[in-house]
């Protein structure tokens, strides 16, 4: 989804576009606001049980909004991206809100028993990569996987590896491999090598904001590189998995450059 780093850039490229090309800049401070508006929608979305979207309630009623907000969003993208090409830090957050806004219809897009079919105008985008399953949620992850592909290759090629931009893109990804394409051992890969690429050179960083927006992020890849399938952590939550050791461990940490600090207490 559109994270708060994706949102402070979007505001930061907003700003310095204004001057020279305003029509491009416009259409930034409109993804900002839009994006701010879909985050509180999927805020109270995460909260909700799983949805039964043949039954008409006010859950439904709130995906379906979330999807047009998507659909708004994807259609902004579309009319910005032929303009930044001479932009690396903005061509790599505009290709990642493609594919963020692309996962949002993969999440919230439903069956064709939906009454209101609120991305009528993507469809013929789409189609040519879409498959024949049944849910239409698949329609989506193809053109989806792709579009986190390239903004994942042109951080790489553009961005340092520590540059929050670029670490926002790979947290998302890894993200979307595990939760819908079901992919673990490629998500834990994606999220490794992110952490081993941002550690490699994180003396690069010169404020202390853009450090701290890193760390966080190089945080939350390091623990999606440990995720295990569902199948995996149902079976240790029900005693099937035993640890290899039954003497105590004892939990140790480590900094953002990969020093060890103090030991915790033995668990």
């Amino acid at each position: 989804m559109v994270s708060e780093v994706d949102q402070k850039y979007l505001g930061v490229f907003a700003k310095q576009t204004a001057s020279k090309n305003p029509e491009l800049s416009a259409a930034l401070y409109k993804v900002l606001g839009l994006s701010t508006l879909l985050n509180r929608k999927l805020h109270r979305a995460r909260k909700q049980r799983k949805l039964d979207p043949t039954r008409p309630t006010k859950s439904l009623d709130l995906y379906k909004h979330i999807t047009w907000m998507g659909r708004e969003g994807y259609t902004i993208i579309e009319t910005i991206l032929p303009h930044v090409d001479h932009f690396k830090g903005l061509r790599v957050l505009i290709y990642k809100l493609k594919a963020s806004f692309l996962h949002v219809f993969v999440l919230f897009e439903f069956s064709p028993t939906t009454k209101v079919n609120v991305l009528s105008s993507i469809h013929a985008r789409v189609a040519s990569n879409a498959t024949n399953a049944p849910n239409k949620e698949l329609n989506y992850i193809r053109p989806a996987m792709e579009a986190f592909k390239k903004a994942y290759d042109l951080a790489e090629k553009s961005l340092p590896g520590i540059h929050p931009l670029r670490l926002s893109v790979i947290v998302e990804y890894s993200a979307f491999m595990f939760d819908c394409v079901k992919d673990y051992e490629e998500s834990r890969r994606l999220a490794k090598k992110g952490v081993d690429e941002a550690l490699e050179v994180v003396n690069v960083i010169e404020d202390d904001e853009t450090f701290d927006d890193a760390r966080d992020l190089v945080g939350s890849l390091a623990i999606m590189a440990k995720r295990v399938s569902p199948a995996v952590h149902q079976a240790a939550s029900h005693g099937e998995l035993k640890p290899r050791s039954s003497k105590t461990r004892t939990k140790v940490m480590y900094d953002l450059e990969g020093n060890e600090l103090a030991p915790l207490p033995p668990s």
